[in-house]
């Protein structure tokens, strides 16, 4: 499948969470969307919402920070056409119904957020736009999961056949002991013909690199301008100016070292070889018409003769050269 031109049975797609690490303050979301053009991410996604539809007001104070947080249409459209002149990728997380149709402007694909997992009316309007959805996973049982691939899998076999799942630890900060990494692959044998990433919510980047081993094609990871004295909680897992660029670069390197499997040595390989296997000399002088036997003969490297599990060949053989100690025997 394809994301942002990106082939994921071939290449891994890096996604930058900004979210609401911009506390709605449109000056720090330009400044996050710079520091994640320069970092090397392939997109950057934030999370749009209808304050009203998104959270009750049984904690008023929560209500009010959250929506304060929150940006206007008008300032995601323009965020989507600065990105575009930093040549970034854009896509949403619509926490709420009603912005599906907004964040499917900002392009092919959409996100589900872990706690929409079974909100059917954000996943009914992805469909009907038809829009790619990456579906995250925190706080899923694996039945849960398996519901919600079903219900889009009947509604939609072009939706299903674009569907990516993201295992997620709905934590944050997720302690490390508690990243569950190797849920990738049971998520892999479940739904092999599917695309499988992992969101995350550790602080340590070893967590992000062992989803990459282990085969994730979609890396998501929060990002942030600075992460001290922050009002939101998810500043602290995520990476800024500091670390950012170091762990895209590193998730690339470590995304080269395991996409290719080759189970002959190659060519490079098969150049050297001889040289570093052991081949048989003479382990006194010999001359010619001499018997070789295992009282004249020895192993040393290079095998550029005969390599040392073929003395049977020499074993009773006259000599037909006269051999000094040390030197291999051809």
């Amino acid at each position: 499948m394809k994301i942002f031109d990106k082939d994921l049975e071939k290449d891994i797609l890096i996604i930058g969470e900004i979210g609401i690490n911009h506390e709605g303050n449109l000056n720090e979301a330009k400044k996050i969307l710079k520091i994640a053009a320069e970092s090397g991410i392939d997109a950057v996604k934030f999370q749009i919402f209808n304050i009203n539809k998104y959270e009750s007001k049984n904690n008023l104070e929560r209500f009010k920070r959250l929506k304060n947080f929150n940006l206007t249409d008008k300032d995601y459209l323009y965020l989507f056409k600065e990105a575009r002149k930093l040549k970034i990728n854009v896509l949403a997380t619509p926490l709420t119904e009603d912005k599906v149709e907004l964040a499917g402007r900002f392009g092919e694909v959409i996100k589900v957020a872990s706690g929409d997992i079974n909100f059917y009316p954000t996943i009914d309007k992805i469909i009907e736009l038809k829009k790619k959805i990456i579906l995250s996973t925190g706080n899923s049982t694996l039945n849960e999961i398996r519901k919600t691939t079903t219900y889009i899998k009947n509604k939609s076999k072009r939706a299903y056949r674009n569907l990516s799942i993201l295992h997620c630890v709905s934590l944050y900060p997720t302690p490390i002991e508690d990243a569950n990494i190797g849920k990738i692959n049971i998520l892999k044998k479940i739904y092999p013909k599917l695309t499988i990433g992992y969101s995350n919510h550790c602080i340590e980047k070893e967590v992000v690199l062992s989803a990459v081993s282990l085969g994730a094609k979609i890396i998501e990871i929060h990002i942030t301008n600075y992460k001290k004295n922050k009002k939101f909680r998810d500043h602290a897992l995520s990476f800024d100016r500091q670390n950012l660029k170091e762990l895209v670069s590193s998730i690339r390197l470590t995304h080269k070292a395991i996409k290719k499997i080759n189970l002959d040595p190659g060519s490079n390989q098969n150049k050297i070889k001889k040289f570093m296997r052991k081949g048989i000399i003479a382990s006194n002088p010999i001359k010619i018409g001499e018997k070789f036997s295992k009282s004249n003969l020895s192993y040393a490297r290079p095998a550029l003769y005969f390599n040392s599990n073929e003395i049977k060949k020499l074993l009773g053989k006259k000599s037909k050269k006269n051999y000094k100690a040390g030197y291999s025997i051809y």
